[in-house]
């Protein structure tokens, strides 16, 4: 617990990580000993140059593609972005749950054809249903975009696994460090893409191993996070049984206060506020979308990570519950 204030109770995975020492060992040769531009010709920078290949082909295993279908970007939102501007123009569809840089990256494309279907659904039925299209020779039938910044940590999201044709990946989410991400590309799509400037190295060995350690663990960290919502949302009901909460992905709730009684819903600002002063951390809605007010609708947001434990639930719950009661009196 040494990344965070003493007896603060961090519950925001959802919005950054903390580097694992691992990923923090991997990067450490990159800062200031094999410090050279990989574009040098001279030996030092062909060795680096060697070793983002080496990365690069890890990461490309791990998703079950080829190293050139990845491209890597200084994160998630650049990769969405790169996604909607880069394929035919179009009408583009952002499913709901997608992250707001999908719609303020489209802001502009216009077309009676749709071109893309952005989602975050682990799930590969849409996939699928694509694809079958195409094999009945629907051409027109749309690119399907995954964005699993959020889910690569839980799930398997290789291109095959998500029947999909673009991925979104950043690192950031997967206690790697900040800065860097990919967008995996299918073979035979086409996508522009601005000119790429010197691969962050560093960067790039951090995530490579951040991925690497996620997919090692996934399965005990899904049945542990999945363990801890469900008992933290018990809790909650419990208490307050007004509540409206629901999970999503292993480690996520939602949690809205609404209306009732002629009394108005209570402002998921004020909630995050009320937490943060009694030592509590969670959001209203993204972070990237943190300069906007958010609907009172927008439930409160808790999401769990590898350094959440149960009496930090059971904690987080009681304060929660406490500050609502009394606001509700």
């Amino acid at each position: 617990m040494g990344w965070f204030k003493q007896k603060r109770i961090f519950l925001d995975y959802a919005s950054a990580t903390p580097v694992l020492p691992e990923v923090r060992q991997a990067m450490e040769q990159y800062w200031s000993r094999d410090f050279y531009n990989p574009s040098a010709i001279y030996e030092e920078g062909v060795k680096v140059k060697k070793e983002i290949d080496a990365y690069r082909t890890k990461i490309a295993r791990i998703l079950g593609v080829a190293k050139e279908a990845i491209i890597f970007t200084s994160g998630g939102t650049e990769a969405n972005t790169w996604v909607v501007r880069g394929v035919k123009p179009g009408r583009i569809v952002a499913e709901l749950g997608s992250h707001p840089s999908v719609s303020e990256a489209a802001k502009g494309i216009t077309g009676v054809e749709t071109t893309l279907i952005s989602s975050v659904t682990t799930d590969n039925k849409l996939g699928r249903k694509i694809r079958e299209e195409r094999k009945n020779g629907n051409t027109e039938f749309p690119l399907l975009h995954i964005d699993a910044s959020q889910t690569a940590g839980y799930f398997n999201v290789g291109l095959e696994a998500l029947s999909c044709d673009l991925l979104t990946l950043d690192s950031a989410k997967l206690y790697g460090p900040k800065g860097i991400g990919a967008l995996v590309v299918r073979k035979e799509v086409k996508l522009e893409v601005p000119p790429i400037g010197t691969p962050a190295v560093p960067l790039i060995a951090g995530f490579a191993k951040a991925l690497e350690i996620a997919v090692r663990d996934r399965a005990l960290e899904y049945k542990r996070l999945d363990s801890l919502s469900v008992k933290f949302k018990e809790l909650i009901e419990r208490s307050l049984p007004q509540a409206l909460v629901t999970r999503s992905l292993p480690n996520v709730v939602h949690i809205l206060v609404p209306a009732c009684a002629g009394r108005p819903g209570i402002l998921p600002e004020f909630l995050v506020l009320a937490l943060d002063r009694t030592g509590v951390l969670a959001s209203a809605g993204p972070a990237c979308n943190s300069n906007k007010p958010e609907p009172r609708e927008t439930p409160v947001r808790f999401s769990f990570g590898r350094y959440t434990t149960f009496s930090e639930v059971k904690r987080a719950a009681e304060i929660f519950c406490k500050i609502c009661r009394s606001v509700l009196k």
